[in-house]
């Protein structure tokens, strides 16, 4: 097995015997990266993020200089740079501009790379948004699972990626996480691995590296890793049976990268910087004691982005923790300056950082490039999608939204929702970020059937309070949620105009309310206890959003089982 017993301590023999020993190789036959000259390999261990002019700056103004001068192996292609850069221009044309210059400068075959959790389609309107994780763990289809990561996959090999940081891994036991909550499969380890499992399947097959992430495991304090160091608090046998578990059937299952993040697991640490446990990014006792050594883990690990504020303050800047990050284990760092392969080379010529710590790193990249066909350079990096392709992402966005709509309540039997009955619908939106056009394909398609439907995006209190009256007007109030992470960064908890949004449709007759979640399960318990209809889709994308309305016109079943415990203790 692939995996140490002590990951599984808390398994049964029956648990033990389910897992499969890997059939893939982890050792790379092909040895050309021993000739790489030791720039070239540190350039296998960085992962930067592609910024274009600054690369021409960094050498003599071409990127093919700058690719002599810093061979690095992967390029994060960042959806904010590419809408930065493209300024009016269609984005996807500037992407495989960019894409082309530095693929013809480079000497070897790089890995693109993104994150690409929820589809493409949020950030090149060509390309699909698709539902996210929860909803998988809702539809709870291993199938389903399976097509989505084909699916995304398949969009990406179009635009040129080759390696994607998902799926995430985490749990969300904590429904005050504000960073897990829906990109996660469940709160429970036997839900969630299969689903993760099918994912990565569906991924690999179609010869895009997959990324769990993020050991030692997201998900049980409330503290977010942007902003500071968050923890795994289980203590070691309850880490064992749940996210022990869980990494160990991944890796198991061919896991090609795993991303460590800026989480401490103190019932596996001992040794201190500055005196605080380290997150495992700088962890030598997580990443090589216990990943590697313990789990027997031969793949590739990379750190989380090194811009956080989760593995800040252990070094005196972003430049060293980087170069530490590395010499603790880690075999990718992501977002390093430039400067790192400076500051490494330096000092594996010094002897301060061993030769077999660099190679240790680059062979297990190798490995990863060979396994998925990718250690032999191509003149172009798009694979273009077949019409059974595109077909195939369609069918199976709208195959998870339908099976994963949930029905949390309905307690007055008040439907399915028909014309005769009252065709009135006020669509309320709370969500910091959200735009009439978030919710613009739930109004067609009640239109569609006959209804007629204003939106209102955050209504606020203070305006309306004096004439809440007149909302009454309408057949039903659908008060719909969007609050996801990073929408506003800072909390899972609803503030600012999302709140007088909720205070606004809250002061309206509770028995027209629906309450619609598009993100936090938890949303509809802490602020719409009252509607009698509650209603768990947990992704705001076209499928989704279409789903609902069937669902709520009957056309379909209400056939999603909530994958986390809803109302814990923590939110009553």
């Amino acid at each position: 097995m692939a995996f140490a017993a002590l990951a599984l301590s808390s398994c049964t023999q029956k648990e033990q015997a389910s897992f499969k020993t890997p059939t893939y190789e982890f050792s790379a036959t092909d040895t050309t990266w021993k000739t790489l000259s030791v720039r070239e390999k540190i350039g296998q261990t960085m992962m930067v993020v592609a910024k274009f002019e600054d690369h021409k700056a960094a050498a003599d103004g071409t990127i093919k200089s700058f690719m002599e001068k810093y061979p690095v192996g992967s390029l994060f292609i960042a959806d904010w740079y590419i809408k930065e850069k493209a300024k009016g221009q269609d984005p996807l044309q500037v992407l495989a501009s960019l894409l082309k210059e530095y693929n013809a400068s480079a000497k070897y075959p790089l890995l693109v790379c993104e994150d690409f959790e929820r589809g493409i389609g949020e950030t090149y309107s060509k390309y699909t948004h698709l539902p996210v994780g929860m909803a998988l763990g809702a539809a709870g289809d291993t199938s389903l699972a399976y097509d989505l990561g084909q699916s995304i996959a398949l969009e990406a090999k179009e635009m040129g990626f080759n390696w994607l940081l998902h799926p995430v891994s985490d749990l969300n036991m904590n429904p005050l996480q504000e960073l897990v909550v829906e990109r996660s499969v469940s709160d429970d380890v036997n839900k969630a691995l299969p689903i993760l499992k099918g994912q990565m399947n569906g991924l690999h097959k179609q010869g895009v590296i997959s990324t769990v992430k993020h050991f030692p495991g997201d998900g049980v304090t409330m503290r977010n890793q942007h902003i500071v160091t968050t923890a795994n608090s289980l203590p070691k046998a309850e880490w064992d049976a749940t996210f022990g578990k869980l990494f160990a059937g991944l890796i198991d299952n061919g896991a090609a990268s795993i991303m460590v993040g800026h989480i401490q697991l103190p019932a596996y640490q001992t040794e201190k910087i500055n005196g605080q446990l380290p997150p495992a990014t700088l962890s030598k006792e997580l990443m090589v004691d216990l990943l590697k050594n313990k789990f027997n883990y031969k793949g590739v690990i990379i750190t989380d982005a090194l811009n956080m504020g989760g593995c800040a303050g252990y070094y005196k800047n972003e430049d060293e923790v980087a170069v530490q990050c590395f010499a603790a284990g880690a075999d990718v760092v992501l977002w390093p300056s430039l400067a790192y392969m400076d500051t490494v080379e330096a000092r594996i010529n010094r002897g301060e950082i061993p030769m077999s710590r660099l190679d240790d790193a680059v062979a297990r990249v190798w490995a990863m490039r060979e396994r998925f066909g990718l250690n032999v350079k191509t003149d172009s990096l798009s694979t273009p999608m077949t019409e059974e392709a595109k077909q195939l992402v369609q069918n199976t966005g709208t195959a998870i939204a339908e099976k994963a709509v949930t029905l949390v309540e309905d307690r007055n039997s008040s439907l399915p929702l028909k014309v005769e009955n009252g065709k009135k619908i006020l669509v309320v939106e709370v969500g910091e970020e959200m735009s009439e056009s978030k919710m613009e394909v739930t109004k067609k398609e009640f239109e569609s059937r006959g209804f007629q439907v204003d939106i209102m995006d955050n209504p606020h209190f203070y305006q309306w309070g004096y004439r809440i009256d007149s909302l009454n007007s309408y057949d039903k109030i659908l008060v719909c949620f969007e609050n996801r992470y990073f929408h506003p960064l800072g909390t899972c908890l609803l503030k600012n105009k999302e709140v007088f949004a909720v205070w606004t449709a809250n002061m309206t007759d509770p028995s027209k309310r629906i309450a619609i979640s598009y993100a936090n399960p938890y949303s509809l318990d802490i602020y719409e206890a009252l509607a009698p209809v509650k209603i768990n889709a947990y992704s705001i994308d076209a499928f989704s959003q279409k789903a609902v309305v069937r669902a709520l016109c009957g056309e379909i079943p209400f056939v999603g089982v909530s994958p986390v415990k809803l109302n814990p203790d923590a939110l009553k």
